[in-house]
This record gives C-alpha cells, structure tokens and sequence, in this order.
C-alpha cells in the first residue's frame, strides 16, 4: 500500500462529512497511534473546507479514504490539492463502501481495540468507557471515522494479523499504540460539551409539537454579541465563536478595528443600512446555476443591488480611510468628510429605477475626541474594504433590462440581433393577426356577409396546438363550410376566455409554418443568453467571493463593536506569556438578569497561583465566577472586547470544562461516570497553556470518594512544573484542609 502512494508519509486518513461537521481519523504508520477529530467545517463560503485542508496540511495523508456516498464538493476538495499552488496532490484518494462508515460497525471494532497501557481483561462495555476518556465517544462522525480507519488498517494488515471473529468482517484484537483527539494548529480548541456549559450558543426549538417552524437562538453569548445586518456576517460570526483562534496578530487586528468602529456609532448606522441590502453574491451565483431552466429576474436583480452596495462600501471605507490619516483638527466639529459628503447612492444607481429606500445616510467623520486610536494608520480591516471588487456590475446591467416584464423577457435590446428581430416580430404579431383576420373575413362573398354578422372572428395562439382561427357566437353554417373548405373543425371551448368554436385554417397552418412557437422560441433564446452570462458572471467569483468576505468581516466587527459599547466591555491584552489577570470581571449573561453584579478579579502568573480552589455556601456565585473567567478567555480569542475593567491574557490552546453532564447516545453511561470521562479527558489533553474549569465534582459518589478523588486531581496538576491554569469550586469544605491538600 505504501508503495502505490507518491507522498510515502506513511499516514493514512479517513474522512466523512455531514451536515457541517468533519470527521476524520488518521494513523500514523511511524508511531503506530491513531488520531482523530470533529470540528465544524462549511461547505460553501470564503472558508469553504477550511479545516479539512488545515487537517490534510497537519497529517499530510499518503491515502485518503472516504465514503462512496460522499457529496461530490467534499470529494473535489479531498482531491484537490494540500498547498493552492501545488500542481498535483501528494495524496490519493479512494472510496470505500458506505457501511464501512457505520456507526455500529465503529462501536464493535472499538470494542475490540486495545490501546498501549489499557488494562487487560476488560469487557467490551468497560472498554468503551476507557476509550471515552480518550477521544469523545459522542462525536459521532470522529467515531465513524475512527471505525472505518482501523477496519481499513487491519484489513491491509498494518495493526494486527489477520484475526478475525466468527462472523468473518470484524477482527478479534486490535492493538494501537495510542489513541487521541488532536487540535488544528492556529485555534483554541473548546469541546461540545464546554460549549454548552458556556452558553456559548443556545438552540431554542420551535414550541410546535408537530416540529413545524425553524429554531432560533436563545440567550446565549453568541446572540447578546450578534447584531449582524447581512446573512454572511451572521454565518461568518458563528464561525468565529465556532473556531476561536490564537492568531496573536489577527485578533490585534480585530480588536483594532472594534476599537476603531465602538468610538464611531454614525459609521456603524450608515455602515449597516448598506449591509442589510447586501447579499451573499456567490451564494445567488449557485442558485442561478442550480436553476437555469427556471431562471428568476429577481436574482439578477440582487447581484446587481448587491454589487453596487459593495462599491458603496468601498467608498465609505476610502473615505474612513482618509479620515483616520488625517483627521479634522481638535476644535473643529465631526463634519461630512469632503470624500464622503460627495457620494450618494445615485452614483451605484443601476440602469432601472432605484427606490427611495436605497438611499443611505451619508457617514460622519468618526469624532476624534472620544478616544479612537491616534495611530496614524488605519485599522486593517478598512484598508482590506478599500480593495472591494465590483466586478461583473456592468455585465449585468448591460445584459438584463429589470424593465421589461411582458411575457417574462429579461434580454435588453441590442445584446442579440436575433433575438430582436424576433422580439419585434412577436410584439408586431397583434396587428399582423387583427390584418389575417380582415383578409378571411374578405373572402366571403356579400351574400353570406349576413352568416358571419353574429359571429366575432379572432386569430389566437394556444400553447401545443398552434395558431388556431376562433370563432365566438356560433359555428360555421354549412354554406359557409361548403365555401371555405380548409375550415377544418379542431374542438370547441365551453365559458369563459376559452370560449368559442375553434378551426384550423391554411393560413393557420402557414402562421405555424412560419412563426411556430414564437414566445418559447424567444425564452429559449433568452435562456441561453442568460445562461452564457452567469457563466461570464462566475468567472468574478473569486474576486466577487472575497469582496463579500470582507464586507462579512465588517459586520462582524460592527455587532462586536456595538456590544461593547453598548455593554461597556474593555480592549484585553493578550500576550504570548502564561499569564491570566482580569480586574472587575463580570459575567456576561449573569449581569443581564440580576439587579447587581460584583465584579471579581483573577490573577494567575507562569509560576503562582496555578491551581485556585473556591468553596462557599449555596448561590454564592462559585459557578458564575469560573464560567466568567471561561468566557472572558473565550471571548478574547473571537477577538472581542470583554466584560472587565483590565484583561491580560495569555494565549491559551484548549478550554475543559466539567461542569454540565452531556449523555452519550453511543456509550451510555452514568451522570458520575460522565464527570470521570470528562476529568479524565482534561488529565490526559491538558497542556499549561489551558484553562480547565472544574465545578461541583465529586456530589455524584460518596462523599469521601468525591472528596479523594478531587483531592488526588487537584494534587496532580499542582505537582506538575508549570500546570494548567484550573479553577475549581467545590462545597467540599474539607478538601482545604492541611491533610488533605497542602498549600
């Protein structure tokens, strides 16, 4: 197997992904461990399978294998190669059948793993509580890449020999020398479980027992921070709360530009009535191309709008821009800035009428005085605006006329010589037919005028049948059949626009001869047209695709921006030292629900006051102070302000956290067991540079096992050189006894 891949890293990875989460599992031939992991990965967007090549740049796989069920986009993007600029990819890639990728088939080889260090002797249920202390057994995908790995593994004979049960597919003993979830470099790793103790994010399902309607989200951190105007800078929000980062330059970046748009609530205002009209253009790009048979002007129609409000930002931002660099002198009052007082929406008017409603409030000068940074430089994210694409705007609006609405034609004039011709003929066919209709009523002799006086001829065109000669009243005497013998009878119509007595004619059949189906003819023609634009239109997608991007990271920054002045957060220091000081901190979801919050404060240097303790009374706040800390880390690495006076924080890689109990579906288990689980993830995971958060273990035993137990945890981490920063609340009051945990 090693000898047909062309990386020859001797690493091999599995992967599945569904509904926006990744799995993947790779063993590593040279150390013999195998490694696993789930995170939440888009398909579409700026950051489409970011993590996915992120995982293959990290393993850097000989073979990667996945479902035969895979979405083709997923396919594509294993293919594609590790590095852009790479002319082929180091890695192969291979399907395997979908019920190699089965949960229950990963659970029973999983029972049948045994791990470097694991006892021996264990039952297949005790092993699966053992493994559960090594990767998150509830993380369904991680675990259905895992199973199907080890069985790929086994099956080309690299963990063990070919040993197998009595049902022939799943092997008796698999040994591994180690089994782990890894992090991605660059991100603050924070686990399902410690997203919900957090309250990170907070689903509140539709009260409709019938499941009907969609969830939204409740009280939660992300929804106090989110106020985004436009669809992709919510999507992209919840990526940053999704994948913290430890990026010390980009969250600098951030926070500049928070610090930046928080001093500036009229640029904010005229900021977000642009976004709000602002749509994902890329995403409507897919939609045109997902439905060109039934192609909708109100879709051309919203690139348009949207292109023209990207340039709209570009100025703002050229204008801020200028702005910052030179600002007004002190004594002077925020006026328009001469760039900016000179655009209006007029300027990114397309062809059609624009409604009163586009026009936006010019931006104000951000007031100087009121404490925006004095750097002579902007911050990043205005310059990165300043760049904004509109490519494509004058393709459209030369392309698509918004005004014609008959018949549901959208090519303007002058785009297609053929289709104005027959545009011309199909808008001149009224009259012409009104002329044929003269000259049949012509060929009756004067002495049967009087057979046709009751009755009101008409030419008309039916979809499927043709031209057809209409006749409202009564049918054809039989004098008048006798004289008009290439009257032929078709059907009659009952009521209504329908009714009448119709006839195929010669000059009926020479008006299908000639026109035929004119109108299809003409959607046809225009289908194409349209057709050929979108795919002109989707070679700007990566620079429309970027201007997007970043028009979504400005909405971001605005909502960020707008609850900490709003909250009155404060800029945090993050530093590359191990530190963690917070003064006056507060609980960001606490303070919103309680007539008054006392502020507490934290302090934990590289080499004191690693390990803190706090014990009280019942509805003290223990809990509340240790998830404030969590937060107020966590929220430091989105690249937010943060609820406290003073923050120095360290740059931290992983968050743990034991305090809500999450069920597993795939390991049941009980509440204490769950508690050990998630303690003993954080013994094995936790490096110095985490922050673990153990609230109340311990009340699901005895009291002298809960008490030993967290006596024995808190003791290690304490004996460590340099241990993780751990906060530990606990009604134990006996735990801070001399014996029993000495200072």
């Amino acid at each position: 197997m090693g000898d047909e891949s062309s990386g020859g890293t001797g690493a091999y990875m599995t992967c599945l992904w569904s509904a926006n989460q990744l799995g993947l599992a790779y063993f590593d031939q040279t150390t013999g461990c195998v490694n696993v992991m789930q995170t939440h990965d888009d398909a579409h967007g700026p950051f489409a399978f970011q993590m996915l090549q992120l995982a293959k740049l990290q393993a850097a796989p000989s073979v990667i294998y996945t479902s035969s069920k895979s979405d083709k986009v997923f396919l594509d993007k294993l293919r594609a190669p590790i590095h852009p600029s790479g002319d082929a990819p180091l890695h192969d890639v291979r399907t395997e059948k979908a019920s190699m990728f089965s949960l229950e088939q990963a659970l029973r080889l999983l029972q049948n793993l045994q791990v470097k260090g694991m006892p021996l002797g264990l039952t297949s249920s005790n092993r699966l509580h053992v493994l559960n202390t090594c990767i998150n057994l509830a993380a369904t995908q991680q675990v259905c890449a895992a199973g199907a790995l080890l069985a790929i593994m086994h099956r080309e004979g690299f963990l063990c020999p070919g040993q197998t049960t009595e049902s022939g597919d799943i092997p008796a003993a698999i040994f591994v020398e180690g089994l782990s979830e890894i992090t991605l470099d660059g991100f603050l790793t924070v686990d399902s479980a410690s997203m919900l103790a957090l309250q990170i994010f907070q689903e509140d399902r539709h009260p409709s027992a019938m499941g009907i309607g969609q969830s939204k989200e409740g009280f939660s951190v992300y929804g106090m921070l989110n106020s985004c105007a436009s669809s992709m800078g919510r999507r992209l929000l919840r990526l940053w709360f999704l994948r913290p980062i430890i990026n010390l330059e980009v969250l600098n970046q951030r926070q500049d530009a928070v610090l930046f748009f928080m001093h500036a609530p009229d640029v904010i205002k005229s900021v977000r009535a642009v976004l709000r009209k602002t749509r994902d253009v890329p995403q409507v790009l897919r939609r045109l191309q997902s439905t060109q048979g039934l192609l909708d002007i109100k879709d051309f129609s919203l690139v348009l709008d949207s292109i023209a409000n990207l340039l709209m930002l570009r100025d703002i931002f050229a204008s801020l821009a200028h702005t910052h660099t030179h600002p007004p002198p002190a004594n002077s009052q925020p006026v328009l800035n001469s760039a900016a007082s000179t655009w209006t929406s007029s300027d990114y008017q397309t062809p059609r009428s624009v409604s009163s409603d586009s026009n936006v409030e010019p931006p104000l000068v951000p007031d100087h005085t009121m404490g925006t940074p004095s750097s002579q430089h902007s911050p990043t994210i205005i310059q990165k605006a300043t760049t904004l694409h509109g490519a494509g705007q004058s393709l459209v609006s030369d392309i698509i006329d918004f005004e014609q609405s008959e018949d549901g034609m959208k090519i303007s004039y002058g785009v297609c010589e053929q289709l104005d011709d027959m545009k011309h003929t199909y808008h001149g066919l009224p009259d012409f037919l009104t002329k044929v209709v003269e000259q049949e009523l012509a060929r009756i002799p004067r002495q049967l005028g009087t057979l046709v006086n009751q009755q009101l001829w008409s030419i008309l065109y039916m979809p499927q049948v043709g031209f057809v000669m209409r006749l409202e009243g009564q049918k054809l005497s039989a004098a008048l059949e006798d004289f008009l013998p290439d009257y032929e009878f078709a059907f009659e119509g009952s009521g209504g626009e329908v009714g009448g007595i119709y006839y195929h004619t010669d000059r009926t059949r020479q008006l299908n001869a000639h026109f035929g189906d004119m109108l299809h003819k003409i959607q046809d023609l225009e289908g194409s047209i349209c057709t050929e634009l979108i795919q002109r239109l989707c070679e700007y997608r990566p620079q429309l695709s970027r201007a997007v991007a970043i028009a979504a990271e400005v909405d971001c920054l605005l909502s960020l921006a707008s609850a900490a002045r709003e909250h009155h957060y404060t800029r945090p220091l993050l530093t590359r030292d191990n530190v963690l000081h917070i003064k006056q901190g507060r609980h960001m979801l606490t303070e919103m629900v309680v007539d008054n919050y006392i502020p507490n404060d934290t302090h934990m240097t590289e080499d004191e006051a690693r390990v803190q303790v706090i014990t009280g009374p019942n509805l003290s706040g223990k809990s509340c102070y240790t998830k404030q800390v969590a937060l107020i880390v966590f929220l430091a690495h989105v690249g937010s302000f943060v609820p406290a006076a003073e923050a120095t924080i360290g740059l931290t890689d992983r968050i743990f956290t034991r305090i809500a109990s999450q069920d597993s579906v795939s390991v049941p288990q009980s509440t204490f067991m769950v508690d050990l689980s998630q303690l003993a993830t954080m013994l094995q995971l936790a490096t110095p540079r985490s922050l673990c958060i153990v609230d109340e273990f311990g009340k699901g035993t005895l009291t002298t096992d809960g008490v030993g137990l967290l006596a024995a945890t808190l003791h290690h981490f304490a004996s460590l050189p340099v241990p993780p920063k751990l906060l530990a609340c606990t009604h134990f009051s006996d735990l801070l006894t001399q014996p029993v945990l000495p200072r």
